[in-house]
């Protein structure tokens, strides 16, 4: 299943072309997708009409796409590629090839306006959705720091004045149980509401550690949701939110990059690791519509404990294994006043404020056993412990305007101001037989802070309803921090990081809206780059490269072909490379930045066939529809390591999904990676050792049941 991206460019045009000729058929008929509402902007538009690069995935397409985590997300999206391997706490997040390897994100990740600070969390299982934004490229001026590669907005679904229940039951192989169920409902008509919602998950793992005869990453975890929407009059809204999560999970299964090759799904190691995180936010969402103006403030607080255990070495001998525990805390508040949504005035404003107070305090041991000594790594058997409490705030002031001339031209300005500063507190040691060893303990203190201003322009030009194009100018920029395990007293910090992202684009939608077609060509310039470093000892440093640039495109359609036939595809092509670094007296000038996917592409064809309009068998009224729908999933080529040595071959995943649906049940079958394609979700290496890479998911298929009211 390995191609080129031409040929696959080429094969999924030529499938298009008798689809096409389908479409121009239907012209005729009442047929029409619906309009995707959106608040990418902090505004209520339509997705159509904004001026940027947007993806949507609405309740509807997630359901029917079964996502449930945002990996699988991440598949609908061009040029989105998320790596998650080792535990759920590793999210590689990457946005036409930027991104994050174990430090701050690149990207933005909201729940509900609130901002995950830590990409630690953002693997969370995705329940009760109402859609998924992905904003691509610097949103700088609305959403402030690390947003230099785009933003990921989810919205959960809101009660409201009608009451609306139902659950999810999933079972397929090794032993796969996922259970979602979920209550919307009215207290006091019109005034008081309750959305009550959870989700449980577990699964025997997916990789054998053939050394223990165990399973390695087996899942277990619960996630729940309670909201309490309050209507005092008709101005104002209200809503109080509070969210958990619990989970208990298997850790790393790594082996040999060769050994994943020829044996994928075995590792050989000593130690069985295991990875507990506990989880709660709240927040406080407050908007008031005043006749001429609107207020909204979100006061949100997060925090996570998490301790992980695992073989450093990943192999059979006692030489390295780890322990980290950290306990992460934020608090966030931002505050807006915008013009109203459906204000009919051609300026449209906002201005806000925001400010954040984070900690985090941080231990790791890494613990050397006898076989260490035996080889000579260590006098003795001991352990190695860093502390590091990192605490940091900071505040931003912004503000967007967008003016239209002669109905058609729309010009937009935005502008950020942020900063923010970090301390930290270090304690290093070395401990032997329970005792700190003599003079092998140092600390010390640490701060920095940093500013940053974020402009954004954009112009788009309306040729008529459903046909834009726009062109814009944005810088993003993400905070300098500090190293929490390093070598070197040079590797304690590492500064700034910042963008310019240059794009044009066209949105159009065709045939009465019976077909969306949107395009975006982008060029992004990096400073003082973020890269990642493996050490020795198999943990992670942040240093700063030179320059690089990544340039690209993207294209999404949708298409109803006929009535019950949709068809949904997306292709994004990345370039991205270093323009200027080295490091350790080697030139990596000229080449491809890591986790960058040549292309990402998708393309779905969904069939609803109606069986019968009159199916009384569970509720009256009801009709019965055979619905089902094909997927297939492509990345290109692409490298994990800066010396481009770990190559990632390029893949393709296939999806189906066949079931029967009435307006309240659903019975679904599923199988995800059909055809079981052989692939790895990360590959690295560090001193002293050959490459450790981790296979992709293997051929997963289960059954859905759906009851809905």
């Amino acid at each position: 299943m390995k191609k080129n991206g031409m040929n696959i460019l080429a094969a999924a045009l030529a499938a298009l072309a008798p689809l096409a000729a389908s479409v121009a058929l239907a012209a005729e008929e009442a047929l029409q997708l619906a309009p995707v509402m959106v608040t990418a902007e902090k505004r209520l538009e339509n997705v159509q009409e904004i001026p940027s690069s947007v993806t949507v995935l609405t309740a509807g397409r997630i359901e029917d796409a079964g996502i449930t985590t945002i990996q699988e997300m991440s598949h609908q999206v061009p040029n989105l590629f998320i790596a998650n391997w080792g535990f759920r706490g590793n999210s590689f997040a990457f946005i036409r090839g930027i991104g994050a390897i174990n430090n701050d994100p690149a990207l933005s990740f909201y729940v509900d306006d609130v901002n995950s600070m830590d990409s630690r969390v953002f693997d969370s299982r995705l329940f009760d959705i109402e859609r998924i934004e992905v904003l691509r490229g610097p949103q700088g001026a609305l959403y402030g720091r690390n947003s230099l590669a785009g933003v990921i907005n989810i919205v959960t679904k809101k009660p409201g004045n009608q009451t609306h229940w139902g659950f999810e039951q999933t079972i397929g192989n090794e032993n796969l149980w996922e259970s979602a169920v979920w209550l919307r409902t009215p207290l006091v008509k019109d005034k008081l509401f309750l959305g009550l919602s959870g989700a449980f998950e577990r699964r025997d793992g997916y990789n054998t550690n053939d050394f223990l005869n165990e399973d390695v990453d087996e899942r277990k975890g619960f996630n729940g949701r309670g909201q309490l929407r309050w209507l005092p009059n008709d101005r104002m809204d209200v809503l109080f939110s509070i969210d958990g999560e619990s989970i208990d999970d298997g850790v790393f299964p790594l082996t040999d990059m060769r050994q994943s090759a020829k044996n994928p799904h075995h590792v050989a190691y000593d130690y069985e690791g295991n990875d507990r995180r506990d989880t709660l936010g709240s927040a406080l969402k407050v908007n008031y519509k005043a006749p001429v103006w609107k207020l909204t403030s979100i006061t949100a607080y997060r925090g996570y404990d998490d301790t992980t255990t695992n073989d450093q070495d990943f192999m059979p001998y006692d030489l390295i294994t780890a322990r980290e525990d950290i306990e992460d805390r934020q608090f966030t508040q931002e505050l807006r006043f915008a013009s109203p949504d459906d204000s009919k005035s051609p300026l449209k404003w906002l201005a806000g404020l925001y400010y954040y107070n984070n900690k985090k305090d941080h231990l790791l041991d890494l613990n050397y056993g006898q076989d260490a000594v035996s080889m000579g790594m260590t006098p003795m058997a001991m352990t190695q412990t860093a502390i590091s409490d990192i605490k940091g705030h900071g505040e931003a002031v912004f503000g967007q305007a967008t003016y239209t001339l002669f109905d058609k031209l729309e010009l937009t300005a935005g502008l950020r101001y942020e900063y923010g500063k970090k301390e930290l507190d270090y304690t290093s040691l070395m401990s032997a037989g329970g005792m700190t060893i003599p003079g092998m303990e140092s600390v010390f203190s640490n701060d920095d802070d940093d500013d940053a201003f974020l402009p954004k322009a954009q112009i788009g030009y309306r040729f008529r309803p459903g046909f834009m194009a726009y062109a814009g100018l944005s810088r993003g920029y993400r905070s300098g921090g500090f190293n929490t395990a390093f070598m070197d007293m040079a590797d304690s910090s590492f500064g700034s990081e910042f963008s310019w992202n240059y794009e044009i684009g066209f949105k159009s939608s065709w045939l009465d809206n019976r077909l969306t077609f949107n395009t975006a060509l982008f060029y992004i310039d990096l400073e003082d780059q973020q890269v990642t470093h493996v050490l020795p000892t198999a943990n992670t440093v942040i240093r700063n490269a030179g320059e690089s640039r990544s340039m690209g495109f993207e294209t999404e359609i949708s298409a109803l072909i006929t009535d019950g036939l949709l068809l949904e595809g997306g292709f994004g092509y990345t370039d991205a490379e270093y323009s200027e670094y080295a490091d350790g007296g080697v030139d990596y000038s000229g080449m491809s930045t890591p986790v960058a996917p040549e292309y990402t592409w998708n393309l779905a064809l969904q069939y609803s066939l109606p069986v019968t309009d009159s199916f009384n068998l569970f509720h009256d009224g009801d009709s019965l529809t055979w619905k089902s729908r094909a997927e297939v999933q492509g990345v290109g080529k692409f490298y994990w390591n800066d010396a481009n040595t770990l190559e990632q071959d390029a893949y393709e995943l296939v999806n189906l999904r066949t079931g029967l649906e009435t307006e309240h049940y659903a019975v679904t079958f599923f199988i995800n990676n059909a055809f079981d394609e052989d692939y790895n979700c990360v590959a690295f290496s560090f001193s002293g050792s050959s490459a450790l890479a981790q296979a992709g998911d293997p051929r997963v298929f289960g059954l859905i049941l759906r009851v809905n009211f």
